[in-house]
C-alpha cells in the first residue's frame, strides 16, 4: 500500500471539508436506518445503527478539529482559507 496521497488535495482544507461531509452523510444514513429499525421493533438493528451513527459523528468532529487547525495555519501564513 502506497503512502503517497491519491489526490492532489490530500490533507488540504477542501479535502478535509469533503471528508466531514461524507461522514455526515453516513450519520444521516445510519440515523435513518435506526428510525426504521425502531419502527419495526428490531432492537439489535437499532443499537447497531446508533453505534455506527455515533462513530461517524465522532469521526466528523475529529476531522473538523483538523480543518480548524489547517485554516488557522493558513491564516498565520497570511493565506486566505479555502471557501
Amino acid at each position: 500500500m502506497s503512502s503517497a496521497p491519491d489526490h492532489i488535495a490530500h490533507g488540504s482544507p477542501g479535502a478535509l471539508r469533503e471528508f466531514v461531509a461524507e461522514c455526515l452523510h453516513m450519520v444521516a444514513f445510519y440515523a435513518s436506518m435506526g428510525v426504521d429499525y425502531g419502527a419495526v421493533g428490531d432492537d439489535t438493528g437499532l443499537e447497531l445503527s446508533t453505534r455506527k451513527a455515533t462513530a461517524a459523528m465522532r469521526q466528523a468532529i475529529s476531522v473538523m478539529t483538523m480543518l480548524k487547525e489547517a485554516n488557522g495555519t493558513l491564516r498565520q501564513k497570511g493565506q486566505p482559507h479555502e471557501a
